[in-house]
């Protein structure tokens, strides 16, 4: 594989530091106080608000002012990077020509082509669903499809937000290796696309599976790294003698998960808003571990992780936590309206 291009890791750590004494955190990390500035993320793009994962719900992010968009990444058979959450069709969103929502289990994306993809309809939930049930806010967006990655940095450029980046999760399950392409083939494909449109420098790569993100880290070291982890069954990836996690095993770090993610040599621990406490965060920050929890959408969940100093918040309703945040005193990204 040809040598990857990437900002070097040292100037990455300058600019965090610099980031660090403009905005007067505590490098010591101390408690309530963040190791970077806050991150407002948009889960899928916002999904509460606009179909997840798709051109409408990151044009609606940015349209309102987002420091991340986050998404999630899958392969094609003929090696298209296409954004879903699921390694497979989803029933619940996925609509043939004819109309009609597919059948469960859904097809992976490794066995279809990107114009079988391109195919389905994506823009509203299956009526009557448990998931429409969740988000019956979300905006219909009729005839929407599956965008590729490229489709939407694509849409970032067109929006002149210079400020936003993305957080790109591979989509990948140690225990299911026939639903996604194996961890060196999957980062090879990403890495390179990366290189290919110039926008390496504008991303971090999270995921629940460690082996692609210690791939990341040997490849292209100037890509941040973001250790994703839940402690709660039934999905785990954080137990004795789990496939998740390259090899760490949570007993020989007392049980500490930010001493296995900073072990792991990750640069952002990203752990279930459930499972993190005040000295977990403070934890963290000791370690210069910077924290970024996931999916928060209630908005006393947000003022409390806001007072805990998490140093960002990934959430399905962009909108409440762009209130929260500036309840807070936090400064606000700045909006670039742009359609899908």
């Amino acid at each position: 594989m040809r040598a990857w291009t990437a900002i070097p890791l040292a100037l990455a750590m300058t600019s965090l530091l610099l980031s660090l004494n403009a905005t007067g955190a505590d490098p010591e990390g101390g408690p309530g106080h963040r190791l970077t500035p806050f991150d407002l993320e948009a889960h899928r793009g916002g999904r509460a608000l606009r179909p997840e994962n798709t051109l409408p719900s990151f044009a609606n992010a940015l349209s309102m002012g987002v420091d991340t968009l986050e998404l999630d990444m899958g392969v094609t058979r003929d090696g298209v990077v296409v954004v879903s959450h699921e390694r497979t069709l989803n029933p619940d969103l996925a609509r043939a020509a004819d109309g009609r929502y597919i059948d469960p289990p859904g097809t992976p994306y490794v066995k279809l082509t990107l114009a079988e993809v391109k195919s389905y309809d994506v823009g509203q939930i299956r009526p009557g669903s448990d998931y429409a049930a969740r988000f019956p806010e979300q905006r219909v967006v009729p005839g929407t499809r599956i965008p590729t990655l490229a489709e939407v940095f694509a849409l970032v450029r067109r929006s002149g937000d210079h400020h936003v980046r993305l957080n790109i999760e591979t989509k990948i399950d140690p225990t299911h290796p026939e639903e996604s392409p194996d961890p060196e083939h999957f980062v090879a494909v990403v890495l390179e696309l990366l290189r290919r449109e110039h926008f390496s420098d504008r991303v971090m790569i999270e995921s629940f599976d460690w082996r692609t993100l210690k791939l990341v880290q040997k490849q292209a070291p100037g890509i941040p790294t973001v250790y994703l982890t839940q402690q709660a069954q039934p999905e785990a990836n954080i137990y004795p003698d789990t496939p998740w996690t390259a090899g760490l095993d949570p007993r020989k770090y007392g049980g500490s998960v930010p001493r296995m993610v900073k072990a792991a040599g990750g640069n952002i621990w990203s752990p279930f808003y459930g499972d993190v406490d005040q000295h977990s965060v403070d934890e963290a920050h000791k370690l210069g571990l910077p924290v970024v929890v996931w999916t928060v959408n209630e908005p006393q969940d947000m003022r409390r992780l806001i007072d805990m100093g998490v140093d960002g918040i990934i959430s399905d309703r962009p909108d409440l936590l762009r209130t929260e945040a500036a309840a807070k005193g936090l400064p606000l990204p700045p909006a670039h309206p742009v359609s899908p």
